[in-house]
C-alpha cells in the first residue's frame, strides 16, 4: 500500500496521503504542546505551594528566632545580676585581704612545723637518754650487787679476823679480857 493511495474522508474534506499525515503531525505536535503545557501549569501550582509552605516555614522559624533572642536576653539579663552580686559579695568578702591573711596562716603554719620537728629532735633525744638511763641503772644495780656481795664477804672476812683476835687475846698471858 502506498501512502498517496490512504485517503481519509472528514465530513465533506477529504484527505490523501502526505496531508494526512501533515494533519496527524500538526495534531501530536498541538496535543504534545498542550500536554508539556498542562505539566508545566501543574508543576508551577506545586512549586507555588512549596513556596507559600517555605514562607510559612520560615515566618514560624522568625518567631522562634525572636523567642528565642528574647528569651536570650531575659536569661543574660539575670546572668548580669548574679554576676553584679557576685561581685558585691566578693567585695564584701574582701578577697584581697583574704590574701593576707592566708600569707600569715602560711607562715605561721611554717613555723608550727619548725617546731614540731624541734618538739620531734627532743621526744627522740628524750628517749634515747631514757634508755640510757634504765640501762644505767641496769648496771648500777649490778654494782650494788657485787658490792653487797664484796660488803658480805669482807664483812665475813672482819669476824674472822675479829675472832682471831679474840683468840690471840685469850691465849695471850699478859691479860687481855
Amino acid at each position: 500500500m502506498d501512502l498517496n493511495e490512504l485517503e481519509l474522508s472528514v465530513g465533506d474534506v477529504k484527505l490523501r496521503g502526505v496531508v494526512i499525515m501533515i494533519v496527524l503531525g500538526f495534531a501530536s505536535t498541538i496535543a504534545t504542546f498542550i500536554y508539556q503545557a498542562s505539566t508545566f501549569m501543574s508543576d508551577l501550582d506545586a512549586q507555588t505551594e512549596a513556596v507559600a509552605a517555605a514562607q510559612t516555614e520560615a515566618t514560624a522559624l522568625a518567631q522562634r528566632f525572636d523567642d528565642l533572642r528574647e528569651n536570650n536576653a531575659l536569661r543574660l539579663q539575670d546572668m548580669d545580676k548574679k554576676l553584679a552580686t557576685m561581685e558585691q559579695s566578693m567585695s564584701a568578702a574582701d578577697v584581697a585581704n583574704l590574701q593576707g591573711k592566708l600569707a600569715t596562716l602560711g607562715g605561721t603554719l611554717a613555723q608550727i612545723m619548725d617546731k614540731q620537728s624541734q618538739l620531734n629532735e627532743l621526744m627522740n633525744r628524750q628517749a634515747e637518754t631514757e634508755k640510757l638511763a634504765s640501762e644505767t641503772q641496769l648496771r648500777v644495780e649490778g654494782k650494788l650487787k657485787e658490792l653487797q656481795a664484796i660488803e658480805a664477804e669482807l664483812s665475813k672476812y672482819q669476824r674472822e679476823v675479829e675472832d682471831i683476835w679474840r683468840a690471840v687475846d685469850s691465849l695471850n698471858p699478859l691479860g687481855g679480857e
